[in-house]
């Protein structure tokens, strides 16, 4: 089992991490930059703090998500540990998951730094990302919230698709008024507006939400590396939804 070594320390798996830095936030969720003492790389390390059964259910979906690929375009979940607390305390547990530092950063810190791509690069950078979104619809999944964000670089024409918390089945058919409601308030927590699908923002009874969800993103994404920012970049920052 793992444990925290003093503030600033993990052990996962055995392998000791010093935390450096904050490097991301999500819902219920931290990203560290952090080295391993043992060989003195750097890692990111993701620190998701559960509160309840559901978002304890959340974390291992999303570790069976990462066992799902191995492929160079998707991220490889290196080492995971659970710790358990008392299910009276506030945090019933703690999910630590280890993944490589991507030292270029993402797409989006790109676009923040106004980096211009070349057209050569800017295509196979975007066909890496639509190979990695070629294997998570193989395996009929699909990744439900593609951004700029979650693609890290490898270099300028390489990139690794990240953060499979959201990933779900490919195909989902809304049987109830009830169902696709739920559905609904999901993909408003989960899938950025800017790059969300229509079909996402008013889900009907009996429609089929399908990893077609995925290729609109994907629209969004090669817009953006075209221009420098998102296709309603624009219209979310007036409000205008």
């Amino acid at each position: 089992m793992g444990c925290i070594c003093g503030r600033q320390s993990v052990v996962i798996q055995g392998q000791k991490f010093h935390l450096i830095r904050q490097i991301g936030e999500g819902s219920f969720s931290y990203v560290f930059e952090a080295r391993n003492t043992a060989d003195d790389h750097l890692y990111a390390i993701k620190k998701m703090s559960c509160h309840t059964n559901e978002e304890e259910k959340r974390a291992q979906d999303e570790i069976e998500n990462y066992q799902r690929f191995s492929h160079p375009n998707l991220v490889s979940l290196l080492y995971h540990e659970q710790i358990q607390y008392n299910p009276n305390s506030h945090v019933t547990s703690i999910v630590w998951l280890v993944f490589p530092y991507f030292k270029n950063g993402s797409l989006q810190d790109v676009f923040d730094r106004q980096t211009k791509f070349t057209t050569r690069a800017l295509l196979d950078l975007f066909l890496s990302v639509c190979e990695g979104v070629r294997q998570i619809h193989e395996k009929r999944m699909a990744h439900r919230d593609l951004k700029p964000s979650n693609i890290m670089l490898l270099n300028n024409s390489h990139s690794v698709i990240l953060d499979f918390g959201s990933m779900t089945p490919a195909s989902i058919l809304m049987t109830t008024r009830s169902e696709a409601q739920q559905w609904q308030d999901w993909a408003e927590e989960n899938c950025c507006v800017q790059y969300r699908a229509p079909e996402l923002f008013h889900i009907e009874t009996n429609s089929l939400i399908t990893e077609k969800t995925d290729m609109f993103s994907l629209g969004g994404i090669l817009y953006a590396c075209c221009f420098g920012k998102g296709p309603f970049d624009d219209v979310y920052t007036r409000g205008d939804r």
